[in-house]
C-alpha cells in the first residue's frame, strides 16, 4: 500500500491517517525524504547537515503526538542537541549545542522527527545562504530561512521551522511556492534560537499549505488537531504605502484573490493604511540596526571573518544612539497600540506578500518591506502561493490578523 501513495508530497493530516491505519510507517517516510534528499539537495543546497542515523533512530519509537512521524527540518540558528548550529557563519564551525531549541523540543515531543538543519543567511541577516530556488536555480529562494523554503518546495521536508525578525519566513515561501506563517510575536518559544533584533525575532514554519502550518501551530501551542470552522471573517483589502513597489503581476494576485474571497461569501473591504503608519518602515530600520549591532557586538573581535553583508550591518548599527534607537520604539510602541483601530471590523487583512516573483541571482534574497510591516505590528501573517506568473513561477498573498488572532488566521 505504500507504493500507492506519494507520501512526499502528502499533506499532514493525510499522513497521520495512513500512519495510524499502518498504511505506511515512520520509517518509510523518513527514508523517502532521505531518498529525495539524497537525489535533490546536491544541486538546492537546502540542507547543511543531515542526521539520516538519528532521524532513522527516532522512527523507530512508537508513533505518537499530534506530528508523530513527521519529517521536519530546523533552519541553522535554532539549536538541535547533537547536531551542529554554525548559524551560516565560519566562527561557529563545528559549534554543537547540548540541548534542543524550546520549539524543536516541543515538536520532538509532539512526535515529529528531525532530518536535519537547513540553510540560513548569516545570523539570520543579509548575507545569502548558497540554497538556490528549486523551482529555477538561477534565482533566490529568499532569506534568512532559505533552506528551510527550499527543502518543503523540493519535498525535502514536510515542513521546516525558520525564524523571521523582518520577512524571513513569509518570503523564502512565497519565492519556493509553498505556505509560510509567523505567529504572533512570543507566541512560540525562542529559547535556544541566535537573537538577531529581540524587538521582532520570531520562531515560525514554511509548509506545503495553511492547513499542515495549521497542524505545526497547534502542536506548538498544545491545541487539538485543526480543523476548519469555514466561518469567513470581514476581509480588509490593505495596499500600504509599499504597493507601488508592486508588479503588476504581484498587484494582479491581490486583487484576485479578493474577488475569490468575495465569490466564497467573505465581506470584502478596502482599508487604507492610517499615514502614521508608512513611518514605521524606517523606524523598523533603526530599531533593527541597533539590535543586531548589540547582540553581535560579542564577536567584535571576529569581524574580519564574518561576510561583508553582515559587518555592514554591524557598522550602521553602531552609528546610532541609544536616544535615536528609542524615539522609535517608542513610535513603534504607538502603532501597536492603535493596531485595533487599523483592522477596524476587519478580522483579517488582505495584502501583498512579495513585490514579484523570485528575483534573478543569490546576491540578494528580496525585499522584506511588505512581510516586516506585519512583523513590526507584531501580528500573525501567512503567506499562500496564489497563481503564478506566465514564466511558471509562483504569486503569493500575505493574510494578517490582529496579535493573538492566530488560530483565526490560519483558519
Amino acid at each position: 500500500m505504500e507504493a500507492d501513495m506519494d507520501w512526499l508530497n502528502s499533506s499532514i493530516a493525510t499522513l497521520r491517517k495512513a500512519l495510524d491505519a499502518g498504511q505506511v510507517t515512520q520509517g518509510a517516510l523518513v527514508e523517502a525524504h532521505l531518498a529525495r534528499i539524497a537525489e535533490r539537495d546536491g544541486e538546492i543546497g537546502a540542507y547543511v547537515h543531515v542526521d539520516a542515523d538519528g532521524a532513522r533512530a527516532a522512527a523507530t519509537a512508537p508513533v505518537a503526538g499530534l506530528l508523530g512521524g513527521i519529517p521536519f527540518g530546523v533552519k541553522d540558528v535554532l539549536d538541535v542537541a547533537g547536531m551542529p548550529c554554525e548559524q551560516g557563519s565560519v566562527i561557529y564551525k563545528g559549534h554543537v549545542p547540548p540541548f534542543d531549541a524550546g520549539s524543536v523540543a516541543m515538536l520532538k515531543q509532539q512526535g515529529a522527527i528531525v532530518l536535519g538543519k537547513t540553510a540560513t543567511a548569516e545570523f539570520a541577516g543579509t548575507a545569502p545562504a548558497a540554497t538556490v530556488n528549486p523551482l529555477d536555480t538561477a534565482r533566490t529562494p529568499g532569506g534568512s530561512s532559505s533552506g528551510s523554503g527550499a527543502a518543503v518546495a523540493a519535498g525535502m521536508a514536510v515542513f521546516a521551522l525558520g525564524t523571521q525578525t523582518g520577512g524571513s519566513v513569509l518570503r523564502p515561501a512565497a519565492f519556493c511556492g509553498v505556505a509560510g506563517f509567523k505567529p504572533t510575536f512570543g507566541a512560540w518559544p525562542v529559547s535556544g534560537m541566535l537573537p538577531a533584533a529581540q524587538s521582532f525575532d520570531t520562531v515560525g514554519a514554511i509548509a506545503r499549505s495553511a492547513e499542515d502550518l495549521a497542524w505545526v501551530h497547534a502542536a506548538m501551542m498544545r491545541l487539538p488537531a485543526p480543523g476548519a470552522t469555514g466561518d469567513l471573517p470581514v476581509i480588509g483589502l490593505c495596499r500600504t504605502h509599499l504597493w507601488d513597489t508592486l508588479s503588476e503581476l504581484s498587484a494582479g494576485a491581490v486583487e484576485a484573490a479578493r474577488g475569490l474571497l468575495s465569490r466564497a461569501g467573505a465581506q470584502v473591504i478596502d482599508l487604507p493604511l492610517a499615514p502614521g503608519f508608512a513611518d514605521l518602515t524606517q523606524h523598523r530600520a533603526i530599531v533593527n540596526a541597533f539590535e543586531r549591532s548589540g547582540n553581535t557586538a560579542c564577536f567584535a573581535a571576529e569581524l574580519d571573518r564574518i561576510r561583508p553583508e553582515s559587518r555592514e550591518v554591524f557598522s550602521r548599527g553602531e552609528s546610532i544612539d541609544g536616544e535615536t534607537y528609542l524615539v522609535s520604539r517608542r513610535a513603534l510602541d504607538v502603532a501597536r497600540a492603535a493596531v485595533d483601530t487599523l483592522f477596524g471590523e476587519a478580522g483579517v487583512l488582505l495584502t501583498a506578500t512579495v513585490p514579484d516573483v523570485a528575483p534573478s541571482g543569490l546576491e540578494k534574497t528580496g525585499d522584506p518591506r511588505l512581510q516586516e510591516l506585519w512583523s513590526t505590528l507584531r501580528c500573525p501573517s501567512i503567506a499562500v502561493r496564489f497563481g503564478h506568473a506566465p514564466s511558471g513561477l509562483p504569486l503569493s498573498v500575505q493574510l494578517v490578523a490582529r496579535p493573538n488572532e492566530d488560530a483565526l488566521l490560519l483558519d
